[in-house]
């Protein structure tokens, strides 16, 4: 997720230039063009199976840059872009395949107090698209409600206690295709925001049927 909060800091450095450049000249009539979408939150994974035994606080972010198109003379607009964006699932289990069934499952850690870190990160290339209300101002009103789908860029384990530190690249059975709606709604730069998985973590007939459902905020400096 690192990586993910420089490019998100590098886009924010590089439009602020331009911003100050272009003095909001592509904002077209509504207060701002909501290029830049920020979005840092927390999962829960739904249908997680309890031998997961998922820690409570699973982090993760995302950042886009969408193209805004006004609908007519309306409050409504359509928008497209690119993003990326990553999961962080920790657990006190290992995820490993069942040799007898060839089936993806979660087995828990003996001494789980000794875990420092046990987690699965997951990172997505997406395309999201939203239909936007935003009212016409500089101080902007604005609600949102759309959706993304995914490819799967990088997915691996990393497992750190007082004795050893294992980074594990390549989960078997990843679904390499991610897709779910999203929903924001907020007052000038800061946003609710909520992203519900439709699709599943792993493959079909290969583990548990579970996806994410995010919660967190979205931050739009311009």
């Amino acid at each position: 997720m690192k990586n993910i909060f420089l490019f998100a800091l590098a886009l924010v450095f590089s439009a602020t230039l331009f911003a100050q450049e272009e003095e909001f000249e592509t904002s077209s009539r509504f207060g701002k063009s909501d290029r830049l979408m920020i979005d840092v939150y927390s999962d829960i994974w739904l249908g997680a199976p309890d031998s997961a035994s998922i820690r409570g606080y699973c982090p993760g972010a995302s950042v886009s840059m969408m193209q805004d198109f006004a609908l007519g003379s309306s409050n409504f607009s359509l928008a497209v872009g690119l993003g990326i964006g990553t999961h962080n699932l920790h657990s006190e289990s290992f995820i490993m395949k069942d040799a007898n069934t060839d089936y993806m499952v979660f087995e828990a850690y003996p001494n789980p107090d000794d875990i420092k870190m046990n987690k699965l990160v997951l990172s997505y290339i997406d395309l999201p698209i939203e239909l936007r209300f935003r009212t016409k101002r500089q101080n902007v009103f604005r609600f949102a409600i759309g959706g993304k789908f995914g490819y799967n860029i990088n997915n691996h384990t990393k497992y750190i206690d007082d004795y050893v530190k294992v980074k594990s690249f390549g989960v078997d059975y990843i679904n390499p295709l991610r897709y779910g709606v999203t929903a924001r709604i907020g007052y000038k730069m800061y946003n609710f925001y909520v992203f519900y998985g439709m699709s599943e973590l792993f493959e079909a007939n290969k583990g548990t049927e579970m996806a994410p459902l995010s919660f967190g905020i979205s931050f739009i400096p311009f």
